[in-house]
């Protein structure tokens, strides 16, 4: 009979992941613009609406959830055989590699990236080939095909938009991966998390490619990163084959609520779309006139050059109760903060602080 001891060393390498727990202080009170969530309040009308609609059995009844993939399927004209619902992106993520890779297998990411592309790796402890970029903010694409055409790969995850960069990948060069890795036999994994900021998606491919899945989520351009509900797309028998894995029940019964009506009323997307892109042109003509440079990019962010002022920016920003994020993790670009974007009012507060800081 074998030892407790023994049976837990087989955990060590857990040990390897590095998680941190979240903060006790709430981000509620705050200004939000460090994880490209929603940060104003315009889904007020929808919250209310919400409100009224929940019943008891949102509560204590499982979730049900077929409207929801019969509303997905109508919006984005994707067949319903051919759709998983998931709880956010990342988890879209787990179900390929859980399908598509065993241990020791070796798979190409891109870097930096979504940091969940690195923590399933690791715990799925397949062996990550990644694709760097270089100071232009250019992914090494001769690398990636050298490491398509000289490897033994499973499966290729590719961020379009990119997170935290804000770059995409160009479509023939996708075209290119899909038809080098179709022949190689390799599945791909697009990201378009931030899908509508970037109006390009693979999804109308799946049918031609039987190696693709694209994964999305409504955390981002529709703002309901709490609701945890995203998607897969794929061919109907790659589908069949992630929606065996799914949990019990994908997600939630008020997700699938708050997901279903927010579909049916496109004019929530498409003030926030349009706030954010209103806020982004303000932005970037007043970093203009800071003389600042800022990094353009395909989603609802930007990343701007606070030189040797960067920590300071930092603590500035925190202390009037704004939320940033610091770093791009490309050499060159260490004094550069990323400010998610939100409408115009928001922004003109950010500015602001700009100003105060560079006098």
């Amino acid at each position: 009979m074998k030892s407790k001891k023994n049976i837990l060393s087989k955990t060590l390498w857990a040990d390897k992941i590095h998680r941190v727990r979240g903060p006790v202080e709430t981000r509620f009170n705050k200004v939000r613009l460090d994880k490209n969530e929603k940060p104003d309040f315009h889904l007020s009308e929808l919250l209310k609406k919400i409100k009224k609609n929940i019943r008891h059995e949102h509560l204590t009844a499982y979730p049900e959830t077929e409207n929801l993939y019969k509303t997905i399927s109508e919006k984005f004209k994707i067949r319903k055989e051919s759709i998983v619902l998931t709880p956010g992106s990342d988890a879209a993520i787990k179900s390929c590699l859980d399908l598509l890779t065993e241990k020791d297998d070796k798979i190409i990411t891109i870097d930096p990236t979504f940091a969940m592309v690195d923590i399933y790796s690791k715990i799925k402890r397949v062996k990550q080939i990644k694709i760097n970029y270089d100071k232009k903010l250019e992914l090494d694409y001769k690398n990636l095909f050298k490491t398509i055409n000289n490897k033994t790969i499973s499966l290729i995850i590719l961020a379009n938009p990119n997170s935290p960069t804000g770059t995409i990948i160009p479509k023939k060069i996708l075209s290119k991966i899909l038809k080098s890795c179709k022949k190689k036999n390799i599945a791909v994994l697009i990201d378009e998390a931030y899908f509508g900021f970037y109006k390009f998606s693979m999804v109308p491919l799946i049918k031609k490619y039987s190696n693709l899945i694209v994964c999305r989520t409504f955390s981002k351009a529709y703002g309901l990163a709490g609701c945890r509900v995203g998607f897969l797309a794929a061919n109907k028998n790659l589908a069949k084959r992630l929606y065996n894995l799914r949990p019990m029940y994908e997600i939630n019964s008020i997700g699938a609520m708050i997901v279903n009506e927010i579909l049916k009323k496109n004019s929530y997307v498409t003030k926030n779309l349009k706030d954010q892109l209103d806020g982004k042109k303000y932005l970037f003509k007043e970093l203009k006139k800071l003389k600042l440079q800022y990094l353009d990019g395909y989603a609802n962010f930007i990343h701007v050059n606070l030189g040797n002022k960067k920590n300071i920016a930092e603590r500035t920003f925190l202390k009037h109760n704004i939320l940033i994020r610091g770093g791009l993790n490309v050499p060159g670009y260490k004094n550069f903060l990323r400010i998610s974007l939100g409408p115009k009012n928001m922004m003109k507060n950010v500015v602001q602080i700009l100003k105060n800081i560079l006098k």
